[in-house]
């Protein structure tokens, strides 16, 4: 329990300020690990939101709930509902993520270790940012209400030759959530004075990876600048409690060796 308790790590402020969201091409995702059992995460969230406030068009943030603090059966009966998911959980084990709140910026590594703490990401989303794409992506998406059913089209296209084997990772997230979070910082806005946040609103949560935790190959070897891709999929909400209004499809393309992410595209469900 000593350990459960220090693996649950204090956000410190200053975070990151002064970001130049002109610089470059390259779009940011910061996967932010998290869970409703751990009383630090709120204060990672909020660090999330206010990059991406500073530059919202190009930086996505997907909420994956994973790991112990992510369990339905340690934290007592308000804290039941189960987040976790399959790509959530294969992702938090294969970068061993032990603790929250932890994260990626592009899964990119920046001489730090592609997994950092919040404080951390600040610098990581403004290297990115300066980075030219080599790719270019777009999501269409429609919604059939009467078969509850997501049709999705991903279509990208690269700017420069490169080499190497690129896959296709395209997710569902979801905001508006209303359940209980564990939580110590009183400060931010809407906090209770208890531990125990159980009107919590929680954003951008991974609901699923549709085509698996490491996607599909869309290019391999050398991929010449003009090479076109496209991918269709579709995604059935029956079963689930995911309402389509909050949720966005979430895409990103990355490079097979080093798992880094070239890109990444967000779009509504339905506008």
């Amino acid at each position: 329990m000593i350990f459960v308790f220090q693996a649950c790590e204090k956000v410190e402020p200053p975070y990151k300020t002064g970001i130049d969201c002109e610089a470059g091409t390259r779009k940011v995702l910061i996967e932010d690990y998290t869970g409703h059992g751990c009383v630090n995460c709120p204060g990672a969230a909020v660090t999330a939101h206010e990059l991406q406030e500073m530059c919202e068009d190009r930086i996505i943030i997907m909420a994956v709930h994973a790991g112990y603090f992510a369990s339905t059966e340690a934290f007592g009966p308000d804290y039941t509902y189960d987040f976790n998911t399959e790509a959530g959980t294969e992702w938090n084990n294969f970068y061993s993520i032990i603790g929250n709140p932890k994260g990626m910026v592009n899964r990119f590594d920046g001489g730090v270790g592609v997994v950092t703490v919040p404080d951390k990401w600040g610098a990581k989303v403004v290297d990115q940012l300066e980075t030219p794409a080599d790719v270019e992506l777009s999501i269409s998406n429609s919604f059939d209400q009467t078969e509850n059913k997501l049709s999705t089209t991903v279509s990208g296209h690269f700017i420069s030759a490169v080499n190497g084997n690129f896959k296709l990772v395209v997710c569902v997230t979801e905001n508006n959530i209303v359940q209980p979070q564990k939580n110590n910082d009183y400060g931010i806005p809407g906090a209770p004075a208890s531990p125990n946040w159980l009107d919590y609103v929680h954003q951008h949560v991974l609901r699923i990876a549709i085509n698996g935790p490491w996607g599909q190959e869309i290019a391999s070897g050398d991929v010449t600048a003009g090479t076109d891709f496209s991918k269709s999929l579709n995604q059935d909400f029956t079963g689930h409690d995911w309402v389509p209004e909050n949720c966005h499809v979430v895409a990103f393309v990355y490079q097979g060796s080093d798992k880094s992410i070239l890109q990444v595209e967000e779009a509504a469900v339905i506008e």
